[in-house]
């Protein structure tokens, strides 16, 4: 296998957008070096900004992803995509005309009801984003949302997404508080030509001579799972949900009004946020986690062949005052579905991250990789 820029961990495209409690490309590397190898068909169920996806391109093998929130899907796509040559020139031309404009000082002194521009209307739309910025990102996402070439525009999702928070009010990527940072005319297009650059540097680099297939599903991992064929990967790794601890639809959610999407759906629906489990007892919520997370289980034990290993990342939670040892809750798991547990390496959580939520950063838990075999 590839050893991919040892320490770095935004080499080639992983540096295309910030995400929440992703994991790195050389913990994904070191899995891969244990039980897998080139030709080899990789999933990641719940697949996050695409570490898994892009490594697996990059090692040759061939990769699926699936992800209830539809920017991770956004930010999968645009960075485990082969671009050709024709769509990169698209890209550049594109860059070229925004340029020039912000050269010619067209960005200044904005009337911002000009081109009949509509912007979006959001809670609290206006505490978060100024006049200004608001009416460049509707114009911006207008011209983007006029591509016809599915890759492009998702390139150019992704980029757009990556520069929501710099170009807001909010403090930064893990401070969900407002301020007045007095943006600039300008300030939307010069910061997406900055993104798109290095962009097209990741894409100039010898990385981006990727042949093999990535595929990225947006829905509920159950359902997706449902309509692939039995016996078809030969890994899984993923970083599941962790139950109680971190609402990544939260994380995403000015950026999911911009593009268009609707947030409650993944609130709603995304397995373990504390949306919905701290209305909930103990049991309760623990309860529902195990009933999702064995149902998924099952149907990754029948699209994976027989014997295949998986390898999941995942801390543990709290509800009610309570820790809970997802270790065990695997186990547990296990006995349901036709995995075996092979390994469980644990280490605190407070040593290796840094919580979006204060009030989850100082409890005592621990992160657990657990390693398991397909015995169906």
């Amino acid at each position: 296998m590839i050893a991919n820029n040892q320490h770095k961990t935004t080499y080639y495209t992983h540096g295309f957008h910030p995400y929440p409690a992703k994991f790195t490309p050389q913990i994904v590397n070191k899995f891969f070096n244990l039980y897998c190898k080139k030709g080899f068909s990789i999933l990641d169920p719940f697949c996050g900004s695409g570490t898994t996806l892009v490594e697996g391109v990059l090692n040759g093998m061939a990769s699926v992803g699936i992800d209830l929130n539809p920017i991770a899907f956004i930010i999968s796509k645009a960075k485990s995509t082969h671009y050709s040559d024709s769509e990169i020139q698209i890209v550049k031309d594109f860059m070229s005309e925004i340029q020039s404009k912000i050269n010619k000082g067209l960005f200044s002194n904005n009337n911002y009801n000009k081109n009949g521009i509509e912007i979006p209307d959001f809670p609290n739309r206006d505490h978060w984003f100024q006049k200004n910025v608001s009416y460049e990102l509707a114009t911006l996402k207008n011209k983007i949302d006029a591509f016809q070439n599915e890759n492009v525009k998702t390139l150019f999702y992704s980029a757009f997404s990556k520069i929501i928070v710099k170009v807001s009010n909010q403090d930064s990527e893990v401070r969900y508080t407002a301020k007045n940072k007095n943006h600039p005319d300008g300030i939307v297009y010069s910061s997406f030509v900055d993104t798109v650059s290095g962009y097209l540097m990741a894409l100039n680099s010898k990385e981006h001579s990727i042949i093999e297939k990535s595929e990225v599903y947006n829905g509920d991992t159950f359902e997706v799972l449902k309509n692939l064929t039995e016996n078809n990967f030969d890994f899984v790794i993923t970083s599941p949900p962790y139950i109680n601890t971190f609402d990544y639809y939260l994380y995403h959610k000015q950026r999911m009004f911009w593009l268009g999407y609707d947030h409650r759906p993944v609130r709603q629906k995304e397995i373990g946020n504390h949306h919905r489990i701290d209305t909930k007892k103990f049991e309760i919520a623990k309860a529902e986690y195990i009933e999702s997370m064995t149902q998924i289980m099952n149907e990754l034990s029948r699209v994976s062949k027989p014997n295949s290993y998986f390898v999941m990342i995942i801390g543990d939670g709290i509800v009610e005052g309570t820790t809970i040892d997802m270790s065990q809750v695997i186990t547990e798991i296990c006995e349901h579905c036709n995995y075996s547990v092979e390994n469980i390496e644990s280490v605190n959580l407070s040593d290796i991250t840094r919580s979006f939520n204060k009030k989850f950063s100082n409890a005592p838990k621990k992160e657990h990789t657990i390693t398991l075999k397909n015995i169906k």
